[in-house]
């Protein structure tokens, strides 16, 4: 895995990045209610803290901090809670990527997915790790522009012209071993 690995982790991070945009984007509202931490069972709550701990959200002590809208949704399985809440904290947290570069994929994933609560997170949290304006600004310009050349080259039907480059690597995707 030696080199790609960067690639790999980035991988994760837009696959994470969108099973929450889905979840918050089309369960919110109207469809499913989130799950209040007041009301919450022991092993909800126990994540919940967790969460809020790693977003850097409230008072942890006292149970406070917002619970952002995709974990309490599926806090209606704490199960599945937990799963989803261990790949998400894995994704992110840094490896060969930091995590303001994860955040920035996340933003990027958010805005050309049109995602309304992984946007507003998304931007929130690269202000909260330290991207000010011009940062943001600068993975803005930089999102546009890949999205417009994608959607002319779909406009186009256009095929990739780099397709012979590499070899198709059928390795399969490696474990790397951090469990």
């Amino acid at each position: 895995m030696t080199g790609d690995d960067r690639w790999y982790e980035a991988a994760f991070v837009v696959g994470i990045t969108n099973a929450l945009n889905v979840v918050a984007d089309g369960l919110a509202g109207a469809a499913m209610r989130p799950v209040e931490p007041t009301t919450a069972t022991a092993d909800v709550r126990e994540v919940f803290t967790d969460i809020r701990a790693f977003y850097g959200r409230g008072d942890q002590a006292r149970g406070g901090g917002e619970i952002p809208t995709p974990f309490a949704i599926i806090a209606h399985d704490p199960a599945y809670l937990a799963d989803v809440w261990a790949a998400v904290k894995r994704a992110f947290t840094e490896r060969r990527l930091t995590r303001r570069h994860k955040t920035a994929l996340a933003f990027a994933v958010s805005l050309t997915t049109r995602s309304a609560f992984g946007t507003a997170f998304h931007l929130g949290e690269l202000r909260r790790l330290g991207v000010g304006e011009p940062g943001v600004m600068e993975i803005i310009g930089v999102t546009q522009m890949f999205s417009s050349y994608t959607k002319i080259a779909d406009t186009l039907q256009l095929h990739s012209d780099m397709a012979d480059i590499a070899p198709v690597d059928r390795s399969g995707v490696p474990d790397s071993g951090t469990g």
